[in-house]
């Protein structure tokens, strides 16, 4: 295991209570809107954009513009919550759909509706970044332990899946937790837009669902491809493009290079067609894009790209910031009228998420055909596992993980582990009467893979259940589902990556080393690195599943507490696997969860790694082990 220095001292909290204050980041920038004035925005230091004035447009555009621009200078709430709702239900493609709703202040008799404004985030310390980012990540917990918890209710309850038709639990969630608004993050608010980077979103983050885009703030609506600030957002009563998700939905769109991307104005098409069948007109997100280039403003950019090969699923990545440099009115190959804008990303920024991803993919593509591309040093460390680990160093000559015996699974003593676990007389799937479900609470621990909520010790379907392989209650016995490769760190001397993307509650891997009896091991010797010790993982995986943000009366399953902490310490000196590898972090992307399925002694539980967020391809796994 490696120990990361780049790292806060304190454990930051999961979510900022209510009585937490926020870190200060944001400033008011609408009164700095000011037409063709040089450095018109306050932005950061270490950008300076110009402003473009009207001049660079065509006398096309600019005829165009004025013609339209009277449609977008009026604003009411009204309509666009309205049209927030519609697309929950109707799926309506409305650039204008606000993500919360309008709530006015009530003093006395009169109503005062609260000032609406363009933000924009200060330089924020490495503290106040791991706070944002700590609260983030407990409303994406939230978010996908609801939605999980929908999904199963949709699967189990026929009557569930009668009234809905189509399961839709990441909109049903997303729909709860919209409620709550700025009470789950503070920024997040109906009267406020937020141009630049989001607090806590870092480049390169991945989200499932589009959904999450929206809890988060990052792009506002679900389905549209433009989110910008209305005209009652802006002092001179002009819109503003905030965000953009480019996924291909056009046949025009084009990619010009990693820094420079064509992107093609929103309407004239069908939701599930992306050829363009009617003119584009230059208002509302197409006209905020507009503007945009006028003022130099940021947007922020986020790629939709195919999950996997023959897949409509699509993964979403945040890129990073971008200027639109261009706009101009073309003819789609279809003949009709559309209108195309180059964004050229702003520089000084870390490598795109998307790029990372193609990289991801490319490299498992030569892996999977045995070609071993430049970096690594083997194709497979393991030999055991079901997917090969590669190792890779580039930074120096050392080959310490081959040196070590690869074991797959600990070895427990057998005078410890007495018999297998009784398990459960379930034939073809587990139901409401399956022992296993009782053990874990009542309730079971997994949808489709996802743990739905931690707890002090999961009981899988084991080798005495009658239950097949395909049992949804067996997850972390099936070893590694995504390929992970040990890698060489100039931070952390070691490290541990996916070529793949993970889901947020998926299992990773298992430790494992040479079981030690506790009362073996000298007192102390318990702190040298090559010892894990189950009992210093903080517990973590309490966050896991945690609702109670949502619903402030919601109480987590019945689970059964461990009578006592686990007397086994892992020696991984000689024989290890490649969990041994994962580095340190005290704001970590992974958590422990103790799970049982060989044997049902309490006092050797299995230690699995879970992932506490989605973690992105070539991005380091991270522990707490509690140092």
């Amino acid at each position: 295991m490696a120990s990361s220095s780049s790292v806060a001292s304190n454990h930051p909290p999961l979510m900022a209570s209510p009585s937490q204050k926020s870190p200060d980041l944001l400033d008011i920038i609408s009164p700095q809107l000011q037409h063709h004035v040089q450095g018109a925005i306050q932005f950061r230091k270490d950008q300076n954009p110009t402003p473009k004035p009207d001049s660079i447009l065509s006398s096309e555009l600019s005829d165009i513009r004025s013609n339209h621009i009277a449609s977008s200078e009026s604003d009411d709430s009204e309509e666009e919550l309205t049209a927030y709702k519609s697309s929950l239900t109707q799926g309506d493609n409305d650039e204008n759909a606000l993500a919360l709703e309008e709530t006015p202040m009530k003093r006395g008799r009169t109503q005062f509706k609260q000032p609406k404004e363009l933000i924009q985030t200060k330089a924020m310390s490495q503290e106040d970044m791991l706070q944002w980012r700590a609260l983030n990540r407990g409303v994406r917990i939230a978010y996908d332990s609801l939605r999980c918890h929908y999904h199963l209710e949709y699967i189990t309850n026929p009557h569930v899946r009668e009234a809905t038709k189509l399961d839709r639990s990441d909109m049903k969630a997303f729909s709860e937790m919209n409620k709550l608004g700025s009470e789950l993050i503070p920024y997040r608010r109906a009267d406020q837009r937020i141009l630049g980077p989001i607090p806590g979103v870092e480049i390169g983050d991945i989200f499932f669902y589009r959904a999450e885009l929206s809890l988060l703030g990052l792009h506002g609506p679900t389905q549209a491809g433009i989110s910008y600030a209305p005209c009652s957002f802006v002092k001179e009563k002009e819109p503003i493009a905030i965000s953009v998700v480019a996924s291909g939905g056009y046949e025009d769109d084009r990619e010009l290079g990693d820094e420079l991307l064509l992107y093609t104005g929103s309407g004239g098409k069908s939701r599930k067609d992306s050829h363009v069948s009617a003119d584009q007109s230059l208002e509302r997100g197409n006209l905020a894009l507009e503007r945009s280039m006028k003022y130099g403003t940021e947007v922020r950019v986020i790629r939709g790209m195919q999950l996997a090969p023959n897949s409509n699923r699509k993964l979403y990545v945040y890129d990073g910031l971008y200027r639109v440099i261009d706009c101009r009115p073309s003819n789609s190959e279809s003949g009709c009228r559309l209108y195309q804008f180059k964004l050229l990303r702003i520089q000084g920024q870390c490598q795109l998420g998307s790029k990372t991803i193609r990289i991801a993919a490319e490299t498992k593509a030569k892996l999977a055909e045995r070609t071993v591309p430049s970096g690594y040093v083997s194709p497979d460390i393991s030999g055991k596992e079901a997917i090969t680990v590669p190792f890779f160093n580039d930074v120096d000559k050392k080959h310490d993980p081959m040196l070590y015996e690869y074991l797959k699974s600990p070895e427990y003593p057998s005078s410890s582990i007495q018999s297998a676990m009784k398990g459960c007389e379930c034939r073809s799937t587990c139901s409401d009467n399956c022992s296993c479900k009782d053990r874990n609470g009542g309730t079971f621990a997994y949808d489709n893979g996802v743990l739905l909520q931690g707890r002090p010790v999961v009981y899988e379907c084991g080798n005495g259940c009658h239950c097949p392989a395909t049992c949804s209650n067996r997850v972390s016995q099936k070893g590694l589902r995504y390929l992970l490769e040990v890698f060489r760190s100039t931070d952390t001397k070691w490290g541990v990556r996916s070529l793949d993307p993970i889901p947020a509650g998926t299992f990773i891997c298992e430790f494992s080393g040479d079981v030690v009896l506790r009362d073996m091991v000298k007192p102390g010797s318990e702190y040298q690195t090559t010892l894990i010790d189950p009992r210093k993982f903080p517990p973590r995986w309490h966050y896991w599943g945690d609702l109670s943000a949502v619903f402030p009366e919601w109480k987590p399953a019945e689970s059964p507490a461990l009578e006592k902490q686990p007397e086994y310490i892992l020696d991984i000196s000689k024989r290890n696997n490649v969990a041994s590898y994962i580095s340190h972090s005290d704001a970590p992307n992974a958590f422990i969860q103790f799970v049982l399925y060989s044997h049902d002694n309490v006092d050797f539980p299995r230690m699995a790694v879970f992932a506490m967020e989605n973690i992105p391809p070539l991005r380091d796994i991270t522990l707490d082990y509690g140092w």
